[in-house]
């Protein structure tokens, strides 16, 4: 990762909070626009449950750097994973490093076996096992792509063979190659689908959207990443697995738009998943033409049908995520952008409303995440806000979104979030 890419992205102009900029301030859900009739489910009937010792914790996969000569933060340093663990109504961290690798991409618990990283610049699937308190390494993959760069980007856990064994879908930097890596009893062996020279592969998504009952794995290959200057292309494709082998089809491509985060849910709640992609805006000298725009595609047939949902004046924005965020017993897009906030999209038949809950939240990645981690069958809201340095819990208790600080960094600038998730405790 090109240290000046680092400071470009890293370095942009504060933006004002929707609820002020304290953290404590609560983000109206209305924003201060009428929010349209919304046909309301019938309210849960899930009891509350008593405040318990929690069983679960968040992994936070990211890049650190060290200061340079001039007391920047802009030197890479070893990969980083953070574990934040509640404990007596406070938050307590545990971090894992590889200096073997720059980042973590991602992080994922593989089962009751341990937890999967991504690294990048090296290229390293490793799997991390905690034993008598120390946490050690396996590498299951080190490949070397040929190119500039050496990078696993995103993936995927699913058995695509139906086996039994969970199997890993992989995107890369920066020769294009889209992998699985099989897991056969002890082993794992890797496959490419796919490789392009020049092509950076962002995200992996897993879905059913034909309901056949195999699962397809949805990635996004787009041109070499420009901060400046010419436009990117982008696609987004399917690879569906016959028993064989995988068949390759093109879900939509672009011409002038990067497609670099995509989402693979049933947000409607109709039986049927669908595809969501970040469609990143248009640029010309260093001015937004078309903004991001979020499409929904769904499969008819053979064929992608797409339609937008909603867009976001934005230059790009790298996560979606979905849940019920606003615990209303209906799912809600998230979209997490790079420097206009954090939105909420809900849907009411075919209208999709858009909805600012705080706009001082901002990140190159801006990583999101969904979950009841306190167990109270209602869903949190996570989100890592680089510019700050913040890591913000938003819960909506009535009628507002209240956010709270989970961790903080000294120096806002001295790590960058990749992805945040879901462990158990009985991994850690």
């Amino acid at each position: 990762m090109r240290v000046s890419i680092i400071l470009s992205v890293i370095i942009w102009v504060g933006t004002v909070g929707c609820g002020g900029e304290k953290d404590t301030a609560s983000a109206k859900k209305e924003d201060g626009k009428a929010t349209p009739t919304r046909t309301k489910r019938e309210p849960k009937t899930v009891p509350k449950k008593e405040i318990k010792p929690p069983t679960s914790a968040l992994l936070v996969a990211q890049s650190q750097f060290k200061a340079d000569k001039d007391g920047a933060y802009t030197k890479p340093d070893a990969a980083s994973l953070l574990v934040l663990k509640q404990s007596e109504r406070k938050w307590v961290k545990e971090q894992i490093t590889d200096k073997e690798s720059n980042v973590f991409h991602k992080a994922l618990p593989y089962g009751n076996e341990g937890i999967l990283t991504l690294g990048a610049n090296e290229a390293l699937l490793k799997l991390w096992r905690k034993k008598e308190g120390s946490w050690q390494s396996e590498t299951l993959w080190h490949p070397k792509f040929g190119g500039k760069h050496n990078r696993l980007r995103d993936f995927e856990i699913a058995d695509f063979d139906g086996d039994g064994n969970q199997d890993l879908a992989i995107a890369t930097h920066d020769q294009g190659v889209v992998a699985v890596v099989w897991r056969r009893g002890d082993k794992w062996e890797p496959q490419e689908l796919d490789r392009q020279k020049d092509i950076f592969v962002h995200e992996i998504e897993i879905g059913d959207l034909n309901k056949n009952g195999k699962l397809e794995i949805y990635a996004t290959p787009s041109d070499r990443n420009r901060l400046h200057g010419k436009a990117q292309g982008g696609k987004v494709v399917q690879f569906e697995y016959d028993g064989e082998a995988f068949k390759r089809t093109e879900v939509v491509s672009l011409a002038t738009r990067h497609v670099k985060e995509i989402l693979v849910a049933d947000v409607d709640e109709d039986g049927t998943q669908e595809l969501y992609a970040a469609i990143e805006a248009k640029v010309e000298e260093g001015q937004i033409k078309e903004p991001v725009e979020i499409r929904r595609f769904d499969l008819k047939g053979d064929t992608f049908k797409a339609r937008k949902v909603t867009t976001i004046t934005d230059r790009f924005c790298r996560f979606l995520v979905a849940g019920d965020v606003d615990r209303d017993g209906a799912t809600e897009l998230v979209a997490a952008s790079f420097s206009a906030g954090v939105w909420v999209i809900e849907h009411e038949g075919n209208r999709y409303t858009s909805t600012c809950i705080d706009k001082r939240s901002s990140g190159f990645e801006h990583a999101a995440y969904v979950a009841d981690l306190n167990e109270d069958g209602d869903a949190e809201l996570y989100v890592a806000d680089d510019q700050g340095g913040v890591i913000r819990q938003y819960e909506y208790k009535k009628g507002q979104y209240r956010a709270r600080v989970l961790h903080r960094r000294a120096v806002p600038s001295q790590a960058m979030v990749w992805n945040i998730t879901q462990i158990g405790l009985d991994l850690i």
